[in-house]
């Protein structure tokens, strides 16, 4: 005889309990297996190779500006660690489904529903290891002396959010696609989909740019972090949106119905619209900011003074001083006492922060170039500093360092870092080439550079300071010989010439003459120069 038992029905409030308690030690066994993914491994070591390599070869940036560098991981963020995080999401919640284990779920605690939260709860550690990471790094580069600028908090925690929404996308594919393919094919779709974005971001398109899961830097240089306008917390509310939107999309695939799902949906769509749309409202004082530091710079620097040199950075950019002053000694050293020309000499940071030609070349008009120029110079001069020598938002590269030591050296020669037309010809030109040259080591190397890149002519252009200047191949090609020969000895022959090697009308023939080095065959007629000095 056989006695069928039945088994007492769990209460509601105990079942939900159980199940609670079972997605949480669902997760966390989750969570180690998201750790311990040979994927997770690899994006994170991927992560962080250029900076052991860095740290390894010596290269790293010695002029870091901290709330660009935060940005600028955001790109390896989503596609290394945000990608790795995709996969590896998709590949756990598909396991069961690769294992053909999928009936045996019928006989668990846990539903669909509940298993998918486990699998978007597992990424979070794997989350804070990214927090970590990436706040150890901007921290490693605070601490240098150099650093420049300070980090937004949301741009560092932006990176672990783009890790938990790729990892929620994970799991939405894992039930839209049974298929562990899926995952890297939608990984290639959207780094070609970002890449296409990223192109029309770069050419103007502020839509797609702020609607994009990553932020990058506004300009193609640093500005003040005064003037800086990226919406980071907003963007990261949007983030927060969009995950909180793929997640619920998630749950809902798995089985999830009911007024809570709906509750749920509701509020993450009106957070990614809000916060999408929060994106574009600009802010009128960071706006009058910007204009202050492209039209007027002194009201947001202060003023030291190294020696008789005055040095005006914006506040953020002091600890570049030193930097600079080291190029400006450099470039003095090789200057008879009583050859400098003009007031004392004043080095002011310039930016332009202010309708900056995003999207389309800057103009290279003569004629604008001069306005922009002839502005500066008034600005400088009212705020008692005239002909200041401009230095830029990008420092440590030794072509930033070259452009630099022309603008020093032109201002010593003629009293203004300005020449009309942007060329300076002749015995000028050739000594402006090599007081770069002989400066500092990384002014040199800067110049072999810029000397490797030319065509036709030696060119120290600088964008963000509207700094351009160009000294003719042949002319340049005296000096360079010079840079071969002992540095003492070509210093004691220029300073015994001084007069005649300043002297506008004297030709470069001449500057080879007096140092003994090759006086340059003519280029053919079309690549020759017409020179204003």
């Amino acid at each position: 005889m056989t006695a069928a038992v039945a088994a007492a029905p769990a209460t509601p409030a105990a079942g939900h309990v159980s199940r609670r308690r079972a997605m949480l030690a669902l997760a966390r066994v989750e969570a180690v297996r998201f750790l311990r993914h040979p994927l997770t491994i690899a994006a994170l070591l991927l992560f962080v190779a250029p900076w052991v390599y860095d740290l390894a070869t010596g290269t790293t940036d010695r002029y870091p500006v901290l709330h660009d560098k935060a940005v600028g991981m955001q790109i390896a963020g989503i596609f290394v660690l945000g990608g790795g995080a995709l996969v590896v999401a998709n590949l756990n919640a598909l396991r069961a489904h690769r294992h053909h284990t999928d009936a045996l779920y019928s006989v668990l605690v846990l539903p669909g529903p509940w298993r998918t939260g486990a699998f978007l709860l597992a990424p979070l550690p794997y989350a804070a290891v990214v927090t970590a990471i990436v706040t150890a790094r901007i921290g490693a580069l605070a601490l240098l002396p150099g650093a420049a600028g300070r980090p937004d908090p949301a741009e560092l925690v932006t990176i672990p959010a783009l890790v938990l929404l790729f990892a929620a996308a994970g799991v939405l594919l894992a039930g839209l696609v049974r298929s562990a393919v899926v995952a890297p094919l939608a990984m290639f779709t959207f780094a070609v989909a970002a890449f296409v974005a990223l192109v029309a971001a770069a050419r103007g398109n502020t839509v797609l740019r702020l609607l994009l899961p990553v932020m990058f830097a506004d300009l193609p240089f640093a500005l003040p972090a005064e003037v800086v306008a990226r919406p980071s917390l907003r963007h990261l509310a949007y983030l927060a949106g969009l995950t909180a939107l793929v997640a619920v999309a998630a749950v809902a695939r798995s089985g999830a119905r009911g007024r809570r799902v709906v509750t749920a949906a509701v509020l993450a769509a009106l957070l990614t619209a809000g916060a999408g749309a929060a994106q574009f409202r600009t802010d009128p004082a960071l706006r009058r900011a910007a204009v202050t530091a492209t039209d007027n710079p002194a009201a947001l620097q202060t003023c030291h003074r190294r020696g008789d040199v005055t040095y005006c950075p914006f506040d953020d950019f002091t600890a570049w001083v030193t930097g600079w002053d080291t190029v400006v000694r450099g470039v003095r050293r090789a200057f008879p006492a009583a050859a400098v020309t003009g007031p004392p000499l004043t080095v002011r940071q310039r930016v332009w922060a202010h309708d900056y030609p995003i999207g389309s070349a800057v103009t290279s008009d003569a004629a604008d170039e001069a306005a922009r120029d002839e502005a500066w110079a008034r600005a400088a001069a009212a705020a008692g500093t005239p002909a200041a020598v401009p230095v830029g938002t990008t420092w440590g590269d030794n072509d930033a360092e070259a452009t630099f030591a022309a603008a020093v050296a032109l201002r010593l020669m003629t009293g203004s870092p300005f020449v009309p037309g942007g060329t300076v010809c002749g015995a000028r030109g050739a000594l402006l080439v090599w007081l770069v040259g002989q400066a500092t080591p990384a002014t040199a190397k800067g110049l072999r550079h810029l000397d490797e890149a030319s065509s036709g002519a030696l060119v120290f252009a600088d964008p963000m300071t509207f700094l351009g200047l160009a000294v003719p191949d042949r002319d340049a090609a005296p000096a360079l010989a010079a840079l071969r020969r002992p540095a003492a000895e070509i210093a004691a022959l220029v300073a015994a010439d001084w007069s005649q090697l300043t002297d506008p009308a004297t030709p470069a023939d001449r500057f080879a003459t007096l140092l003994g080095v090759p006086i340059a065959s003519e280029p053919p007629l079309e690549e020759r120069h017409t020179c204003a000095t």
